[in-house]
C-alpha cells in the first residue's frame, strides 16, 4: 500500500488545492492532508479543517500547530524540529509528498520521500489563496461550494409587511443572478393559528438561519435576505412583549448591508398580525436597534420601482470589482 501526503495552509481551500489533493487521492492507496495552524491565522484552524473535511471525506485530514515551526515555504526551514512535528500526527511515514510549490521537494527530501510536483505553474488552476482573500469575488468560481458562505455577502431586508419584504428579495435576487432567502415562518400566524401569544420565537429565528445557511453555497457573491434574526427580536418585543436572551445573541448575526423598508400605504398587509401603526413602530425600532449594533443599512422608500431601483444600487456596492466586469 503506497501512502502520500499533502500539506498546506489552505487560507482557503480552493480549486487548486481540489486539483492537488484529488490528483494525489488518485496517486496513492491513503492519503494525509496536513492542516499548517497558527493562532494569527485570517481563517480558524477548525474552519479549515471542516471544510477540507467536507471536500475530502474519504482521506485522513489532520491539523498540524505551526506555532514555534517554520512552514516550509519560510527561509531557511527548521528541518529538524518540522520532521519531529510532522512524525507526531502522521500514522505512517508518507511515500510521497505532493505540492504545487517548490518547498514539496524539500519537505519530501525531510520525510524521506518522493516528490511529486502538480501544477506548479498554476497554468491548470489559475489562483491562489491570496488572490481569494484579496478579491474572492474576482475568483468567485475557484471558491468551493462549502467555502462560499464565508465570503458571500449577506443582504437582509426589514419590513413590516414580509409580502413585500419576499417581493423585494425575490426581485433583486433575479436581477443579480444569485439566492435569495425566504422568510421561513412566514408570519406570526403559520406558527401559532391566529395569535402571537406563545410563538417560539428562537425557533423562529433558527429556522431562518437554518435556510440562509442551506442557500448561503448556492448564492452568487451576494445573498439577499427577506428578514433576519434582528427583526426577529424587534416583533418579539412588540408582540409578545419579551424576547429571550439567547434571541438577542442569534441576532448578532453579520449582515454586510440591511435594507430598511418604509411602511407602503399602498399595500395590503392584512394578512399580518399586529396592532394599529405597529408597522411604524417596527421600523423606528429596528433604525434603533440597527444603529445600536452598528450594522450598515439603507432606508428605501418611495413607489416599488423606485425602492427596487435604490435597492439594487446599494446591493453592487458590495461587489464593484464584480460589477466593473460585467460593464466591460
Amino acid at each position: 500500500m503506497t501512502h502520500g501526503m499533502v500539506l498546506g495552509r489552505f487560507l482557503p481551500p480552493h480549486a487548486g488545492h481540489v486539483y492537488l489533493c484529488e490528483f494525489a487521492h488518485r496517486w496513492v492507496d491513503d492519503l494525509t492532508i496536513v492542516i499548517s495552524v497558527r493562532a494569527r491565522d485570517p481563517i480558524s484552524g477548525s474552519q479549515r479543517l471542516a471544510w477540507m473535511r467536507e471536500l475530502f471525506p474519504f482521506d485522513r485530514v489532520i491539523r498540524l500547530s505551526m506555532e514555534n515551526v517554520k512552514h516550509p515555504s519560510e527561509q531557511p526551514p527548521s528541518r529538524a524540529v518540522l520532521k519531529a512535528s510532522l512524525e507526531k500526527v502522521l500514522t505512517v511515514r508518507p511515500d510521497f509528498v505532493f505540492a504545487s510549490e517548490p518547498y514539496g521537494a524539500d519537505l519530501a527530501q525531510i520525510l524521506g520521500a518522493r516528490f511529486v510536483s502538480v501544477d506548479q505553474a498554476r497554468a491548470v488552476v489559475p489562483v491562489s489563496a491570496t488572490c481569494i482573500r484579496t478579491d474572492p469575488f474576482a475568483h468567485w468560481q475557484h471558491i468551493p461550494r462549502c467555502v462560499r458562505p464565508a465570503f458571500v455577502k449577506r443582504v437582509s431586508i426589514l419590513s413590516a409587511d414580509p409580502t413585500e419584504a419576499g417581493a423585494l428579495a425575490r426581485a433583486l435576487a433575479e436581477k443579480l443572478g444569485t439566492k435569495w432567502v425566504p422568510e421561513w415562518s412566514g408570519t406570526p400566524r403559520d406558527l401559532n393559528g391566529d395569535s402571537p401569544a406563545g410563538v417560539d420565537w428562537t425557533e423562529v429565528v433558527r429556522g431562518q438561519i437554518a435556510s440562509e445557511e442551506a442557500l448561503a453555497r448556492d448564492a452568487d457573491r451576494v445573498l439577499i435576505c427577506a428578514t433576519d434574526p434582528l427583526a426577529t427580536t424587534v416583533w418579539a418585543q412588540l408582540l409578545s412583549g419579551s424576547c429571550p436572551q439567547e434571541l438577542h445573541e442569534l441576532a448578532r448575526r453579520r449582515y454586510d448591508l440591511t435594507l430598511l423598508m418604509t411602511p407602503d400605504s399602498s399595500s395590503d398587509t392584512a394578512g399580518v398580525i399586529y396592532p394599529l401603526n405597529a408597522g411604524v413602530d417596527f421600523v423606528g425600532r429596528c433604525e434603533r436597534a440597527l444603529r445600536a449594533v452598528g450594522r450598515p443599512f439603507v432606508v428605501v422608500n418611495g413607489g416599488w420601482e423606485e425602492r427596487t431601483a435604490a435597492a439594487l444600487r446599494a446591493v453592487e456596492k458590495l461587489t464593484p470589482s464584480h460589477r466593473a466586469r460585467e460593464l466591460r
